[in-house]
C-alpha cells in the first residue's frame, strides 16, 4: 500500500519541504538525508512500542546449539526479521545479542517485526512520517518554531494511536505471578 518515498513525502509535507522522487539511489542532499535515515528511524518506531501489525505471537524457535550443565542449556536464534522479542509473563529466558538461552526445549516467542512498507498500518505510518519530520526538519528550516511544530505534531500521532489501540500499552516484562500479591487473593 506505501512505498518508503511516499512515506517521507508525508513527513516532508509536514514541515512545508519540497517532496522527493527517490532514495535509491539519492541525487540531492535531502534524498541523501531520507535514505540514510529512514530505516533506523522506521526500525526505531517500530522497536519503540509493542505495535499489534507488528507483533509475531508464540513463534516457534530454531535451536542453534545444547549446553549441558548450565541453568539455560537451550540457544534458540532469533528470527531475522526479529527486531526486539517481547518478554511475557512467566518467561524465563534471558537474552545475549542475538540468541535466546532457555531451559525449555521447544521455545515460543512473540517478537516486534521489521515490517514491509506495503503491510504498515495507517497509524503507524502517521506516527513515522511525523517521525521523519521531526528528523529532517532542521536541515531543511533551520526553525526551533518549526521543530517545535513536528515534535508537538508526532506526539499527537503517537497518542492517536494509543487511543485505538494500535499499540499495547502497559508493562511489559512481568516477571511475578498475580498469586504472590495477597491482596489479589483476597479480593475472591
Amino acid at each position: 500500500m506505501y512505498t518508503n518515498v511516499q512515506i517521507i513525502n508525508l513527513g516532508l509535507t509536514k514541515i512545508g519541504s519540497a517532496r522527493i522522487s527517490r532514495i535509491d539511489p539519492p541525487v540531492s542532499s535531502l534524498e541523501r538525508l531520507c535514505a540514510e535515515g529512514y530505516p533506523q528511524w522506521k526500525r526505531s518506531e517500530l522497536t519503540k512500542r509493542r505495535w499489534v501489525f507488528a507483533t509475531e505471537d508464540y513463534y516457534k524457535l530454531a535451536q542453534v546449539d545444547e549446553v549441558s550443565g548450565v541453568e539455560r542449556p537451550y540457544k534458540y536464534a532469533l528470527p531475522v526479521d526479529c527486531l526486539r522479542p517481547v518478554r511475557q509473563k512467566r518467561t524465563e529466558w534471558k537474552q545475549r545479542g542475538k540468541f535466546i538461552w532457555s531451559s525449555c526445549q521447544d521455545l515460543r516467542i512473540s517478537y516486534i517485526k521489521n515490517v514491509e512498507e506495503k503491510d504498515l498500518e495507517a497509524l503507524f505510518v502517521d506516527v513515522l512520517a511525523c517521525r521523519i519530520a521531526v528528523e529532517c526538519v532542521e536541515a531543511i528550516t533551520q526553525s526551533n518554531t518549526k521543530k517545535a511544530d513536528a515534535e508537538t505534531l508526532y506526539q499527537q500521532a503517537v497518542n492517536n494511536a494509543g487511543q485505538v489501540n494500535a499499540f499495547v500499552i502497559g508493562p511489559e516484562d512481568i516477571q511475578q505471578d498475580d498469586d504472590d500479591f495477597s491482596f489479589v487473593n483476597s479480593r475472591y
